[in-house]
């Protein structure tokens, strides 16, 4: 009989799929990259934390497969206006050790965000809400969001961060924070029975899961395999029926196993090359990024990924309020060296440019190979590009290094990186990429253009008028050459056969 995923499953690895019966003894093993660096829903906003979070935690809201906002703890919602957002809760749902979740419990929740003993890296995200009046308890299921400003975007969020917690339990282990971490407690569907950090953490069914259709997987186990070829070697052996991010090359081998099958579908995530301009230097001049944008043969690059990356024309993806396709709108700058050139030497650089191109280049499929790629690209157009792989933690200095004012031994730079925007908040997406003070943006309009407009659309209670307005920033960011959209990268899984599920991209 095949395991299956469905509801709850869905909350637990982002995904979701039609149900069908499964045993009730059956346990599903994921075979993970990397830890979650803690079980505390309220510090972090890693990938993967929010993956494992939710199989014991929920929020207000949550998204379907197909990216659209649905209530999930909430029964309904209203805007009073664009800076009073009132939720009220679905009635007699309980947290796993009995407490209720309510008012109280969210108001406790998002308060908690705030706390400085947490050092939470949700606070930018939330800090609409910052503040003792923000959250305010109507009645037992009715709380109201006082915002500090109009961000009707602010609902999605509710849907990704804001994970409701039980008051009593949290604020009695408030000076334990080491064994909140360990030691979870939701109203999700699993409960965390077993934690061996770097090793394995076993979740077991809920057993007061306020909807009785779910979970149908009652045991879930989480594998850390840092290794890929020992992630593929353990999901072909039946040791994992689950793994992410599958290596191209070693799909045949799952494929011909009989064992096990891969699955491909276009993801969230948006690669592309940035300009950072916001301190001076040649990437101010527009002439320059334009040689840069024609310099790139981006269906080559794509190529690379041998039909695992599809055409990306603005840095949004479907699930955001915004996003153009392709064909809605076509990429402005074909791939032509000569032009390139052309346009450098009117720039007033005959004799071409040197510049870095930092790139992350360990997290995502073939992502050190279009990087090569890119560089050699560069230098056949005059642009003496010098390819700079950076960690994790590398690459993200470099931007914080210089995000408020440069650095003694700042010069320009293109960045090659990936965001995927899970959230679908277009407000913050585009803030992050090319806000001036943007943690993943190395743009800064000199007339305050993208500031003043995503001001404007988070000021509106018309969807309509905010799609529009989100489309006008991210098609302009490429025309002005702020971006180069590369590609819209798949999302690939390893399914063992017990497995029937059909993967959702975030």
């Amino acid at each position: 009989m095949k395991r299956t995923l469905g509801l709850a499953a869905a909350i637990i690895l982002i995904a979701a799929s039609f149900v069908h019966a499964a045993p009730k003894d059956a346990t599903l093993t994921i075979g993970f990259k990397f830890e979650t660096p803690t079980m505390d829903p309220h510090t972090e906003s890693s990938q993967v934390s929010n993956m494992r979070n939710r199989w014991v935690f929920q929020t207000i809201m949550h998204r379907t497969p197909e990216g659209k906002l649905i209530p999930l703890l909430a029964e309904s919602h209203k805007w009073v206006d664009a800076k009073t957002l009132e939720i009220t809760l679905k009635p007699g749902l309980k947290f796993s050790n009995g407490e209720d979740v309510d008012a109280k419990a969210v108001q406790y929740s998002m308060r908690r965000v705030f706390d400085k003993k947490l050092k939470s890296r949700q606070t930018r995200r939330m800090r609409v809400i910052k503040g003792d009046n923000a959250v305010q308890i109507v009645s037992k299921y009715v709380v109201r969001f006082n915002l500090a400003f109009p961000d009707v975007g602010f609902l999605n969020r509710l849907g990704n961060v804001g994970v409701i917690v039980p008051p009593k339990y949290y604020s009695e282990n408030h000076h334990r924070l080491g064994y909140l971490a360990t030691h979870p407690i939701g109203s999700g569907p699993y409960v965390l029975k077993e934690w061996v950090r770097d090793d394995h953490a076993i979740y077991e069914a809920n057993p007061t899961f306020w909807d009785p259709q779910y979970p149908k997987v009652k045991r879930v186990v989480a594998k850390i395999i840092p290794d890929a070829t020992a992630r593929v070697a353990a999901l072909i052996k039946g040791e994992v029926d689950v793994i992410f991010t599958v290596p191209q090359p070693m799909w045949g081998r799952i494929n011909q196993s009989g064992k096990a099958r891969v699955i491909s579908k276009p993801s969230i995530r948006i690669f592309r090359i940035g300009m950072y301009q916001k301190w001076g230097g040649i990437l101010g001049n527009q002439k320059v990024r334009q040689a840069i944008a024609h310099a790139v043969d981006r269906k080559a690059l794509r190529s690379v990924l041998a039909g695992s990356a599809d055409e990306a024309t603005t840095a949004l993806h479907p699930w955001t309020e915004g996003y153009v396709s392709p064909e809605e709108f076509p990429y402005p700058y074909e791939y032509n060296p000569a032009k390139a050139k052309q346009l450098l030497a009117e720039a007033g650089y005959p004799k071409g440019i040197d510049i870095d191109l930092i790139a992350n280049t360990g997290a995502y499929l073939k992502s050190k190979e279009v990087a090569e790629v890119l560089t050699g690209m560069l230098n056949k157009s005059g642009i003496r590009a010098k390819l700079v792989s950076l960690s994790n933690r590398g690459f993200r200095n470099a931007f914080r290094k210089n995000r408020n004012k440069p650095s003694k031994d700042f010069k320009p730079f293109l960045f090659f990186q990936s965001f995927g925007g899970g959230g679908g908040d277009s407000d913050l997406q585009l803030g992050a990429l090319f806000g001036c003070k943007g943690a993943w943006s190395g743009w800064c309009d000199k007339d305050g253009y993208a500031q003043k407009m995503i001001k404007k659309a988070s000021s509106s209670t018309d969807y309509k008028e905010r799609h529009e307005i989100f489309a006008e920033i991210s098609k302009r960011m490429t025309n002005v050459v702020a971006v180069i959209p590369l590609y819209r990268l798949h999302a690939t899984f390893g399914l063992g056969n017990k497995v029937d599920w059909d993967p959702r991209v975030d």
